[in-house]
């Protein structure tokens, strides 16, 4: 499949997977270090108006936790999700990028919470994508069975 392709399928997922009405409005883009997960979903934020965040790189995102590694636990994303939609005029989506260094704070158990909370997330006001190289597609639907919530980068993307 070629870019623009990987961009309109990906941007029809989100708008399906996080629709207004969705139960769950979580979407996970997953794939291989390098595979083009990043330029994809700011292609797609760019696109649509959609707010791209690295959270790695965007300030007062991953800065904000020097202090708190030790008491952050994966609940407390949830309220940095919510406080960022209710601080600002949010957008329909959010696509939260390189949350890797987040993870890392977590052993293997937690990050399971992690994954399991925000992807079973309730009464979210938007959409959010989380972009991440930490799990596979099995991996998370063994965390999350029976959710369709997943994209994966095809081996195959011509960039």
């Amino acid at each position: 499949m070629n870019f623009e392709g990987l961009v309109l399928t990906l941007e029809e997922r989100i708008r399906i997977v996080c629709r207004e009405q969705a139960r769950y409005r979580v979407l996970w883009v997953v794939g291989k270090p390098r595979s083009g997960k990043t330029l994809l979903s700011r292609t797609v934020c760019q696109r649509t108006s959609w707010r791209y965040i690295d959270f790695t790189l965007e300030p007062g995102f991953l800065d904000s936790l020097i202090g708190r590694e030790e008491s952050y636990h994966p609940e407390d994303f949830l309220g940095t999700i919510k406080n960022l939609i209710d601080n600002k005029v949010a957008p329909e989506i959010i696509a939260i990028d390189e949350i890797e260094p987040l993870l890392s704070l977590w052993n293997w158990e937690q990050q399971e919470v992690f994954f399991k909370q925000v992807g079973r997330a309730t009464r979210l006001p938007i959409g959010v994508v989380l972009v991440t190289r930490k799990r596979t597609t099995q991996q998370l639907l063994k965390i999350i069975p029976e959710m369709n919530h997943i994209f994966e980068m095809p081996e195959e993307v011509q960039l």
